[in-house]
């Protein structure tokens, strides 16, 4: 997962090794005998431990720039909710092209999923944990409204169960409108009201999310993914889940920009102890081992692990029955790793407008009938300069899902 390096590479390592083991006939039995420590009820007759040896340092700094994702899909979190049950989420990519060959079609309309956690994963009992997906559908610039006379005081949106706080008015599609100023707008039926003269010709749109039922609960494990809950997003689950977590992922219409991306490598070792209770069979079980890791390093590398060295160790024995005089026979292999790593810095804020009337301002006058004043914007300075104070964005509330 996202927040794990050493521990992913490794287990990813010990899922190679257990395909290895897999692939051939006399060792397909020993495979699960591939784990991170001696954890046998009783020792099997042969296996591999895999341990940590060491790794360089991973830093962060402005050489590990790569550049912004864009994407159809963006995690966000809640406010005053923990926002750990979900590590990341991004494209499903075979669902996109089934969709669309270039992928540039989502499934899902656009909108906030709310995945509201229901229960954590019991291990113990092997119960999986259970959330719900609660959609806020986002419509953006519905044609509302084309005034006849000034006397047009009522429109209708088209949609329901409107999500309060989520309706914003355009007049003309460019000035906003102050909802209590310029209108008023029933959240259940949509009915909207205008609270001032309407300029004749002017046309209004609309952009609103509404509720739509809330889907599952689906059931999710720890360090698994989900693709069923939001068609066309792939919703990985982390070692972190919370009770009554709440999280976010929102979804565009079209891709855009969702977060930073630094990313870079770090080299990591690991210490492989092949064991045997048979000398010969130690060693055949160490070459193999070596020979099969050789042979995927291109595939491998595909995924961001570069394989940098592998090389047999020493040897020894460990006496396992002192009464019978039976022994273990260990020998180490010593493999490492150049590993990419990636960290994401969301960019949950969407500029859509500079407006040079304060917040003051705009509650007092509104913007409907034009009498709206300027008043951030300033006079010549004592250099000559002009400067204009801007406030951004539609509504930080409305943009940021917080």
């Amino acid at each position: 997962m996202k927040i794990w390096l050493i521990n992913a590479t490794k287990k990813r390592v010990i899922k190679e090794l257990r395909k290895i083991l897999y692939d051939h006939p006399r060792y397909r039995s020993d495979s699960e005998n591939v784990t991170n420590k001696y954890s046998f009820e009783e020792r099997p007759q042969r296996g591999i431990i895999v341990n940590s040896a060491s790794a360089d340092r991973v830093r962060l700094s402005a050489d590990n720039y790569v550049g912004r994702l864009s994407s159809f899909c963006m995690l966000a979190d809640v406010e005053n909710a923990p926002g750990t049950t979900v590590e990341w989420v991004r494209e499903n990519f075979n669902v996109l092209e089934q969709v669309s060959p270039r992928r540039d079609v989502f499934p899902s309309p656009p909108g906030v999923y709310n995945i509201i956690v229901k229960s954590v994963p019991d291990e113990a009992r092997r119960t999986p944990g259970e959330f719900t997906v609660e959609p806020l559908l986002t419509e953006i610039n519905e044609p509302l409204i084309t005034f006849t006379s000034s006397g047009d005081k009522e429109a209708q949106i088209s949609r329901r169960n409107l999500y309060p706080g989520s309706v914003r008015l355009w007049l003309d599609g460019r000035r906003g409108l102050v909802q209590g100023t310029d209108f008023e707008v029933d959240h259940g039926t949509g009915e909207v009201t205008f609270l001032k003269e309407t300029p004749t010709g002017g046309v209004i749109y609309a952009d609103y999310r509404y509720v739509m039922p809330t889907s599952g609960p689906f059931q999710y494990e720890r360090e698994q993914v989900n693709l069923q809950a939001i068609p066309g997003a792939v919703i990985a689950f982390g070692d972190r889940p919370q009770d009554c977590d709440k999280q976010c992922i929102v979804i565009t219409d079209e891709r855009t920009d969702v977060a930073e991306v630094y990313g870079g490598k770090y080299e990591v070792s690991f210490e492989l102890i092949v064991f045997s209770r048979d000398a010969e069979d130690r060693e055949k079980l160490a070459d193999y081992t070596i020979v099969k890791f050789l042979e995927i390093q291109n595939s491998l590398g595909f995924e961001g692990l570069e394989l940098l060295d592998i090389a047999p160790g020493g040897e020894n024995e460990e006496v396992y029955n002192d009464t019978t005089d039976e022994y273990y026979y260990e020998t180490t292999v010593s493999l490492s790793l150049r590993v990419d790593w990636e960290v994401y810095v969301p960019l949950p804020i969407t500029i859509s407008r500079a407006e040079n009337t304060s917040r003051a301002a705009e509650v007092e006058h509104g913007y409907l009938d034009g009498s709206y004043p300027l008043d951030l914007l300033q006079g010549r300075t004592p250099v000559g300069a002009a400067g204009v104070n801007v406030s951004v964005g539609r509504d930080l509330s409305f943009e940021r899902v917080r």
